[in-house]
């Protein structure tokens, strides 16, 4: 190709119509790996796809796979592996990935203008989430809570359950109308009466609907698709007391973290980056600005390190922090072996002395029942941990698990032999072999911790009208609640882990007190309704978001259903049944490893998987202590607000706190009473996407 010239690409909202040669380095040729008869089909069709409008190349390409997914044989690897390829391109060009045709078939990544991430985002997300209208149990279900029934003498549908824009927008005339700071305090206090709800198997008292269907029908109204979740989950409604029929002023829900994230293990301390800058003299970086020599007036900005502790303190805090610490990681791989069933894999002289032989054994093993991981199955009814410790599933998770924490055992043994003190140790562990003993020590002690002490807030929003009202911030502040804490701890405090117990051999049941809350915002600027919240506990005490970085990750939301019901034909074709089975123990994200499988089975980068948007980090810590806890310095967690039966007077304080700080100065901020007067319940309607 002519560098100088410009080539025809895929044009969208998000791209220009020409390519000039700067941007060329961005594509990266897709050439799935088919055979011939179907690469001839594959390059007829994205040809002929090309030459469209954006729009309508999307719609042509999804013709064609319908087309095809009736003629290819369900059991045809190839024809299989031909509607694994079209589904994904589909997939990418649909959310404004370009294409060009030179010498073969290249893509990149949209090209944003400043300031369009975020559409760019929300409408991409559209496409899948407006996918779910098109399902026939989705389309009934929507039918269902929309029409209007007989409930208790009186006629209800979903949308008794929303708010009444006229009602508020009286209430904040009431408000405003009071004499001074506390009489509107007082005035709002009964104008708007939220409470948190726990989503459980029985119906709204006010409606004759199942929360857990008002619930669902709301979180239908999210950007990001609706996709059930497995592990541990609370789920939450926020409704206003002060209107008939108590309506939803938004939803939150509290799931399962992913098991690496790292600029939350950065912050918790999990990482070996944490104890690196532990042992590095702490200083501050001072900002000024001199003058230059031999030319008066004129200034340059100057940075100068300044050290916040003595050499003499410096010696006493890291010899004081590692003497802490290498007791603390030899306790944490101890205490994952203890957890972990050994005995048909190893003789208790053997585990407490391992040798190289061993270790490679134990690898041996793990490697030969790699191939039997086909067809797993859920467990039903009462579960015998001593038979599921031995499938071939968890005897390999326990050979690789054990294997690599008796590497990391020898290593300290060997470095504590050769060292006089634990500083010296600390830092020939840090240098020895990228000190994966301490990030093996560090992971077990993660892994106890993650699915116990730790939720993920993975929805919290606000339900029209009252997102007016910020009634977001008001869910991000009641979904960390001293109530939210306590049912948690209810509910899962004699819950059997269900993997660990797997991997022991016999019930096992962890501590499960919660001490931290994560999320991540869906667009890079952040989340409006995380930002500023600073809740006072008193004095030197506060219930805070923090933003802890910013990450950008892979995900498989992007892709459609169809497309990984494709792939997953594809790849159990090749494995010859399924190694991907949304079963406990397999692996996390199972849709995300799926399509990563297919990805490399047909030859295509995993960039196709990137977001391509920055995300923001945020965490919540519940207790004064929450980082000392889960760091394994201390069994006791202090909570902020004291679980000792004044949980609901405590919650009331911060939806008081919330009035004071962020309703009744947003009543004044913005025409909140012309926002409220164009409203109409009927825009939640989503019976209007169909």
């Amino acid at each position: 190709m002519n560098s100088n010239t410009s080539v025809k690409e895929s044009t969208s909202k998000y791209s220009t119509e020409k390519i000039e040669k700067d941007d060329l380095l961005e594509f990266k040729p897709f050439n799935p790996n088919l055979n011939d008869y179907y690469i001839e089909i594959f390059n007829r069709l994205v040809s002929t796809a090309i030459d469209k409008l954006p729009d309508q190349r999307v719609r042509y390409l999804s013709d064609m796979i319908k087309h095809f997914y009736d003629i290819v044989d369900p059991i045809e690897l190839e024809g299989n592996k031909f509607l694994s390829a079209i589904s994904i391109l589909r997939d990418l060009l649909s959310q404004g990935w370009r294409i060009i045709n030179d010498d073969g078939f290249q893509l990149a990544p949209p090209k944003l203008l400043r300031g369009e991430n975020k559409e760019y985002l929300r409408q991409q997300l559209q496409n899948e989430r407006n996918a779910q209208f098109d399902i026939d149990s989705v389309k009934k279900f929507i039918l269902r809570m929309e029409k209007e029934k007989k409930f208790s003498g009186k006629t209800v549908s979903i949308l008794s359950l929303v708010g009444d824009s006229s009602l508020i927008a009286n209430e904040i005339c009431n408000i405003k109308n009071a004499e001074d700071e506390k009489g509107r305090l007082n005035t709002a206090r009964n104008s708007v009466q939220p409470y948190i709800q726990l989503v459980d198997n029985s119906s709204c008292t006010y409606t004759g609907y199942k929360l857990r269907d008002i619930w669902r029908y709301f979180r239908y109204n999210w950007s990001i698709p609706y996709k059930s979740t497995p592990g541990r989950n609370l789920f939450y409604l926020v409704r206003d007391a002060s209107q008939p029929n108590h309506p939803v002023m938004g939803i939150a829900a509290l799931g399962n973290c992913v098991l690496q994230l790292n600029q939350r293990d950065n912050y918790i301390g999990w990482t070996m980056e944490t104890i690196k800058k532990t042992l590095k003299k702490k200083t501050i970086t001072e900002h000024y600005e001199e003058m230059i020599k031999g030319q008066q007036g004129l200034k340059r900005p100057v940075e100068k390190i300044k050290e916040l502790e003595s050499e003499e303190e410096y010696q006493l805090r890291i010899k004081s922090e590692s003497e802490k610490i290498i007791p603390l990681l030899m306790k944490f791989i101890d205490n994952a072996l203890a957890e972990i069933n050994s005995e048909d894999l190893l003789s208790g002289d053997e585990l407490t002395k391992p040798s190289e032989e061993v270790i490679r054994r134990l690898k041996s093993v793990s490697e030969k029942l790699k191939d039997k991981q086909l067809n797993n199955k859920k467990s039903s009814g009462n579960v015998d941990w001593r038979i599921e410790s031995i499938s071939p599933l968890y005897k390999k998770k326990r050979a690789t698990e054990i294997a690599k924490l008796l590497e990391a055992k020898r290593t300290f043994t060997k470095v504590l032999k050769s060292e006089k003190d634990d500083l010296l140790v600390l830092k020939k562990l840090l240098s020895t072999d990228k000190g994966k003993a301490i990030n093996v020590a560090l992971q077990a002690n993660r892994k106890s911790k993650i699915g116990s002490n730790l939720m993920e807030i993975i929805v919290c929003g606000g339900i029209p009208p009252y997102n007016e009202l910020l009634s977001g911030k008001l869910v991000s502040l009641l979904i960390c609640s001293p109530s939210v804490i306590k049912e948690y701890n209810n509910r899962y405090s004699e819950q059997v882990s269900e993997i660990a117990s797997r991997m022991k051999g016999e019930e096992l049941v962890r501590d499960s007190r919660l001490a931290f809350l994560g999320t991540t915002s869906l667009y890079h600027m952040g989340s409006s309704q995380y930002n500023r919240i600073k809740v006072p506990i008193d004095d030197e005490k506060f219930l805070e978001y923090k933003k802890l970085g910013e990450t950008e990750g892979f995900g498989s939301v992007f892709f459609t259903q169809d497309t990984t019901r494709n792939i997953s034909k594809m790849v159990q074709l090749i494995d010859g049944g399924r190694k991907i089975n949304n079963v406990f123990g397999e692996g996390t994200s199972p849709r995300l490893r799926l399509i990563r499988s297919g990805l490399s089975v047909l030859g295509i980068s995993e960039k196709y998987l990137k977001h391509h948007t920055r995300r923001i980090v945020y965490g919540i810590e519940l207790a004064s202590n929450t980082r000392e806890f889960l760091n394994g310095e201390t069994e006791e967690l202090n909570y902020l607000f004291p679980l000792d039966g004044s949980e609901e007077k405590y919650t009331q304080e911060i939806i008081d706190y919330w009035r004071k700080r962020w309703l009744l100065s947003r009543i004044e901020s913005v025409d909140i009473i012309e926002r409220l007067k164009l409203f109409n319940k009927s825009s939640l309607l989503l019976s209007n996407y169909f």
